[in-house]
């Protein structure tokens, strides 16, 4: 646990596919072997069987068992094998050793196949007793297993050779793989820390004013009624904020997890719009802000209304908070062949271009003047609800002259 996330992938990746390697190199060997005495047991079966016509022909012809053994086993030249031919009662009547040892207490009576392990190497040996002509004979084919064991043998020099290969490249690449994982886990880390401390700081400042408008109210046992009446208004505007916090992270926080609900419905998107032009004009009014914006032409969409209603209010409370009193925002919807475009302009400062990219980060108030009007997930959310509804929000154009937001969401099918 002391190593890095990139190391432990790279490693847990290597020894994985060690034993992975070590489990297919077993079977291959396995099967290897099984393989080989197949094809010699195949090839002891046929020549045994050519071994019992031969004598089968010679026992019509001789006189005597032992002169049709000795005659079969002339016929029969087999390079490198060994075939012996018994009697009823166990004793040779002629054989080929060709360096076979055969322990002196086998059993020639009774049918057999087994690899016998000699002096000079291992052999595999079928032994089947038979009646041919009317005579009981026991006959011994067998086979070197040199071949069978050198392939064997190279195989598992192969594998030597090759897994090491194999293991030194897997751990590069799995290095390199690791290094790719880890990356989006460690923002994922820093960014899940970050949101941490951020909460923390936005909740702890409402508790921390309603702690403090409490304890100072109280410090003195009598105050005029108009005391009372501010601190209680102190502490309901921090309960305010600290309640709209809340619920913002709740909805951060389902939205992350997947768990947010999205209910789609029939409406109509300028009759949202204009709502909640004329919810955020009385705001725009008490800051001396002019809400521009004609009415705009029915536009029938499918989506979840209630969130759709917050991502309009979001933008425009945003426009409304960073636009100078005697200054205007603008609303301009439109719709085209596939998407719906909503455009809100303000005519404020603009926002600088190194932090274009960051008015969509959680908890992020540029303006430090404004840092106590909001919690600086308005924005966030709006996009989050924007792609919910597989669009889009960003930021169009920013300059001197004032910033415009453009929320484009395509159109039901």
């Amino acid at each position: 646990m002391l190593l890095p996330v990139r190391a432990r992938l790279a490693l847990a990746y290597t020894v994985t596919l060690l034993g992975a390697l070590a489990i297919f190199g077993a079977i291959v060997l396995w099967q290897q072997g099984r393989i080989g005495l197949r094809r010699v047991d195949r090839e002891l079966t046929g020549l045994n069987a050519t071994l019992a016509n031969v004598l089968r022909d010679e026992l019509n012809e001789q006189s005597t068992p032992a002169k049709a053994a000795g005659a079969a086993q002339n016929l029969l030249t087999v390079t490198g094998r060994a075939v012996a031919i018994f009697d009823a009662q166990g004793r040779v009547l002629a054989a080929r050793w060709n360096g076979l040892e055969l322990p002196a207490d086998t059993a020639t009576t009774s049918e057999q196949i087994v690899t016998l392990d000699t002096r000079r190497g291992a052999w595999r040996v079928h032994l089947r007793p038979q009646t041919l002509g009317g005579v009981s004979v026991s006959l011994l084919v067998a086979s070197p297993l040199t071949d069978v064991y050198r392939e064997r043998r190279e195989a598992r020099e192969a594998m030597m050779i090759g897994i090491p290969l194999i293991l030194l490249l897997a751990a590069g690449g799995g290095v390199y793989l690791s290094s790719l994982s880890a990356r989006p886990i460690a923002e994922a880390l820093r960014l899940q820390r970050q949101f941490t401390a951020d909460a923390s700081h936005e909740l702890r400042t409402p508790v921390s004013i309603v702690r403090a408008a409490a304890e100072v109210t109280l410090s003195r046992e009598h105050r005029d009624e108009s005391e009372y009446r501010e601190a209680l208004a102190i502490v309901g505007s921090q309960a305010r904020r600290l309640g709209h916090l809340v619920e913002d992270l709740l909805m951060l926080a389902r939205a992350d997890a997947g768990g947010y609900p999205v209910r789609p419905v029939d409406l109509y998107l300028d009759e949202v719009v204009d709502d909640c032009r004329r919810a955020v004009g009385l705001l725009a009014a008490e800051r001396g802000v002019t809400i521009r914006g004609g009415p705009s032409p029915e536009i029938p969409f499918r989506g979840d209304e209630n969130l759709l209603r917050q991502l309009v209010l979001n933008v425009l409370q945003n426009a409304v908070q960073h636009t100078p009193t005697g200054g205007s925002v603008g609303i301009d919807l439109r719709r085209d062949a596939d998407a719906v475009t909503m455009r809100i302009s303000d005519s404020g400062a603009g926002i600088p271009a190194p932090d274009q990219h960051r008015v969509f980060d959680r908890f992020v108030q540029l303006d430090p003047s404004r840092r106590g009007e909001g919690t600086g997930l308005g924005l966030p959310i709006a996009r989050w609800i924007a792609e919910a509804h597989h669009g889009t929000l960003a930021i169009e154009r920013s300059g001197p002259e004032g910033t415009t937001f453009c929320v484009s969401l395509p159109t039901a099918p």
